[in-house]
């Protein structure tokens, strides 16, 4: 016979354990309301269980809920949601940093790079449910440590830009001056680097050529390659061409993305 209480209590833990409990920081009592009220309706798996309009009170319930995901807006009184970021290096706080901001080019680059998500003001339904689809995805490997480090140092201007990868469970950094070029491998990419290992990737190219939009030095010269063009010491002619690195690699160049390289070098 069925045991009846057992099943309930399963299907209880399992109903529990596919929930993200999160916590949302923002100075405007109207913004948290209507980002509650549209996690409500569009990702009810997202438990709100606390909420905050200070960076200091953000600390606070941050520490006692320890969530899984934590949405964070930029703009405060007193501390900035940038700032309480950064605060969280050290306290060993696995939630995921999700940014709710307007537009500024600078901390976009510096998200980008250092896999930080982040919604604009206003926010949309289909920036918000796809931001909720990657917490789900992230909720398997907690690791926020590296990402927070890596985008305190983007955000520095005077220091040079670093790309956060996922690695072996976990995520690196990787200095962008040192990256020679990525190459697509099927579903995965490789990226090779002047001062270590090729790194392998569970990645497509096109994560990679988004991150890197803001960064007008990676060229994609083929559907296969981003190339980092400061790495680059000759190009030769002939349908698409080539690129030679200063490592003597060569890359191909395709004859749809020939123009891009030529404008980019002229």
């Amino acid at each position: 016979m069925v045991n009846q209480k057992a099943l309930l209590f399963t299907f209880a833990f399992m109903s529990e354990s596919n929930k993200i409990k999160a916590v949302v920081i923002d100075d405007s009592a109207q913004a948290r309301k209507l980002l509650r009220l549209m996690l409500l309706e569009l990702a009810p798996e997202v438990q709100v269980v606390s909420e905050a309009e200070n960076a200091e009170d953000g600390l606070r319930i941050i520490e006692k809920h320890q969530p899984d995901a934590i949405f964070l807006d930029i703009e405060m009184p007193g501390k900035s949601g940038l700032q309480l970021a950064e605060s969280l290096i050290g306290k060993n706080i696995k939630g995921k940093v999700v940014f709710t901001t307007a537009y500024n080019a600078h901390a976009l680059k510096a998200f980008r790079l250092s896999a930080i998500d982040y919604i604009l003001k206003p926010i949309q339904e289909e920036q918000l449910v796809e931001a909720v689809e990657k917490l789900k995805e992230d909720k398997k490997n907690r690791d926020n440590e590296v990402r927070l480090k890596a985008l305190s140092e983007n955000l520095q201007e005077d220091r040079k830009d670093v790309l956060c990868i996922p690695f072996q469970g976990g995520y690196e950094y990787l200095s962008l001056d040192d990256i020679e070029y990525f190459e697509a491998e099927g579903s995965y990419v490789r990226i090779v680097s002047t001062n270590q290992k090729p790194k392998i990737v569970s990645k497509n190219l096109k994560y990679f050529e988004n991150a890197l939009e803001s960064t007008p030095k990676f060229l994609r010269s083929h559907r296969s390659f981003l190339v980092n063009m400061d790495h680059v010491t000759s190009y030769f002619k002939s349908e698409g061409g080539n690129l030679q690195l200063k490592s003597g690699q060569v890359i191909p160049v395709s004859r749809e993305r020939k123009q891009d390289v030529q404008n980019y070098l002229s």
